[in-house]
């Protein structure tokens, strides 16, 4: 709970909003819910929108109205805290919202808000999508891209998967008995009666999947020092299937790291400053985890003097954050890609990456959430 003095200080932001002892219930539930669908915060009841502290006349019957409201205004209903202080011989009623862990939450009258800056606002039709796809409700991987079809999947890429995964043939099978397989294994989807490809199906076995979802690119610089200001040294655009774009991108930063070296005897011994098996979790987990739904981000991939900087676009789902992670937590976004890629062996499904990260670089490597971005930091 955060000291009430340092709140008033504060003003209202995106966390924090000020009402007066006599806010109406509709009003208060539009922060409950927009709070609870982004990352939580404080509703100061007994204080106005300039700051002005006006305080509490019956703390009971605000207590009751904070309950109702949470009860039975919030759909899903919500279980706030409360807690009071008194400022300037005047009560206020700290309400505090935690990050909603079964969104997306609407209001009676069906408005899913969220929290910008100081303000709420109705969702996006994009942002809605996240909202569901956090609460594990809609898997954006399994969704038909239209104008599609299963000529846009490689034929040859499928024949190696299957004959490596499943023992199965499938340039002998006939057209009808392929477009059943995809269509069984999620690769397709019908839509309006035509089978057409999955986002999935496009990430990994389509034959260019960045023209149809560029966002799936990662942008690749390296630095000449240790800011984004600093001189480049190299740019590119890694394009392909998920596990082309995993080996080029695990290759090109292998070829621009500097490799430290002592020497043993006469011969020179050069050493990896980032174990390949960090590297690999690092970028498997950007494209497994990404979310896909955010079409104006691609992964990025920022080499500096003194650091790797992975960041994907797409918070932590649900109830998942920075601590928890580090123990093995998980919250898989994109079911399919982690199905494909766990048989393809770049993942185990078992959320063993990041403890393995942790246990091999210590404080070297770190984690943050920025905005709509996941970032992982390998110092070097």
């Amino acid at each position: 709970m955060t000291d009430v003095t340092t709140l008033l200080t504060q003003g209202e932001h995106a966390s924090l909003e000020f009402k007066t002892q006599d806010v109406r219930p509709e009003a208060l539930a539009k922060e409950l819910v927009a709070f609870s669908n982004t990352l939580g915060g404080v509703v100061l009841i007994g204080v106005a929108d300039d700051g002005a502290i006006q305080g509490v006349a019956d703390r009971a019957l605000i207590e009751q109205r904070v309950i109702n409201v949470a009860r039975h205004n919030v759909v899903p209903a919500i279980d706030p805290g409360l807690s009071w202080s008194r400022v300037d011989n005047r009560d206020l009623c700290q309400v505090t919202v935690g990050k909603g862990t079964a969104k997306p939450y609407q209001t009676l009258d069906g408005k899913f808000l969220i929290r910008v800056g100081s303000a709420n606002r109705q969702a996006t039709k994009e942002e809605l999508s996240r909202l569901f796809q956090a609460a594990g409700l809609v898997h954006f991987d399994i969704s038909p891209v239209e104008q599609t079809g299963p000529e846009d999947l490689d034929e040859a890429k499928l024949q190696s998967y299957w004959q490596t995964s499943y023992q199965l043939d499938y340039y002998r099978l006939d057209r009808d008995e392929r477009i059943n397989l995809l269509l069984n294994a999620d690769l397709l989807s019908l839509h309006e009666g035509i089978p057409v490809c999955t986002i999935g199906g496009l990430l990994m076995f389509g034959r260019q999947p960045q023209r149809r979802l560029p966002q799936s690119a990662i942008q690749f610089a390296a630095f000449d020092g240790i800011d984004i200001t600093d001189p480049l040294l190299d740019k590119k655009e890694l394009t392909g299937v998920l596990p082309d774009l995993i080996e080029n991108a695990a290759a090109l930063v292998r070829l621009l790291l500097p490799k430290p070296s002592t020497l043993d005897g006469l011969r020179r011994d050069e050493q990896e400053q980032i174990p390949p098996g960090v590297l690999r979790e690092a970028l498997v987990n950007a494209v497994c985890h990404r979310d896909y739904s955010i079409s104006q981000r691609r992964i990025q991939l920022f080499l500096f003097r003194d650091r790797l900087e992975v960041r994907s676009p797409g918070r932590l789902p649900n109830t998942l954050n920075l601590q928890k992670i580090r123990y093995g937590n998980s919250a898989p976004r994109n079911l399919l890609l982690l199905k494909y890629l766990d048989n393809m062996r770049y993942i185990d499904g078992l959320g063993r990456g990041i403890p393995l990260m942790i246990k091999t670089l210590g404080e070297r490597v770190s984690f943050a959430e920025t905005g709509e971005i996941f970032s992982v930091t390998i110092r070097l």
